[in-house]
């Protein structure tokens, strides 16, 4: 690499990580000097952040010469745990898989860990079937690409021109391809299987609890 290529490209990670440390603040410019901390701290609140998020905030701020209203912050965060800390907020927490921070006063803190179980329940069975239909998709690939490579050798066993040597390679290869195809077909046949029941275990969850959450 040239001496000016490599200037550019420290000028490019820089720049690069520049962007990132900015993608990471918790609040922008205009956040921090608008000073709304009741705000700010509502809406943490209502998306179930810990505390600890006023000093990703407090980092994000000071560059500006800005420093929170904690009290103000507070105050509102606790408003804000009330809109969160319902059944229906934690089965949609539990079913995208999002972290619960143990946020919710004792009062509420049964309601929504009831719903936050029903929601993992969900979501562990939606990854379940995700995960069992990749494992179907690529047998099919694996099938596809077998019997490709099978019509391949079909083809050169029939166009001849072979010494015995190659043919007997070749169909000894053809052999070995029959058999691990035939494995292949029995693997995807239980994949299939259970995909059908990994869906409909997500459909039954789906239909028990739709009523509940309005799901």
């Amino acid at each position: 690499m040239s001496r000016s290529a490599g200037r550019a490209a420290r000028t490019l990670a820089i720049a690069m990580l520049g962007l990132g440390l900015t993608g990471c603040a918790s609040m922008s410019q205009g956040d921090c000097l608008t000073g709304d901390w009741a705000g700010v701290g509502y809406q943490d609140g209502a998306a179930g952040h810990p505390p600890s998020r006023l000093s990703d905030h407090e980092r994000a701020c000071t560059a500006y010469g800005v420093h929170p209203d904690r009290e103000r912050y507070f105050a509102a965060r606790e408003r804000g745990l009330d809109a969160y800390c319902t059944p229906y907020r934690g089965f949609e927490a539990g079913r995208l898989g999002r972290k619960y921070h143990g946020v919710c006063p004792p009062g509420l803190a049964d309601g929504f860990l009831a719903g936050y179980d029903d929601g993992l329940r969900v979501h562990a069975a939606t990854e379940h079937h995700e995960d069992v239909r990749s494992e179907l998709r690529e047998l099919d690939r694996r099938i596809d690409d077998m019997e490709d490579e099978l019509d391949d050798i079909g083809e050169r066993l029939a166009a001849g021109g072979l010494d015995k040597e190659a043919r007997n390679s070749l169909q000894r290869n053809r052999d070995h391809l029959h058999g691990d195809l035939k494995r292949a077909h029995r693997q995807r046949d239980a994949a299939a299987h259970r995909e059908r029941a990994a869906a409909d275990h997500v459909a039954r969850l789906r239909h028990m609890l739709s009523q509940r959450y309005r799901w």
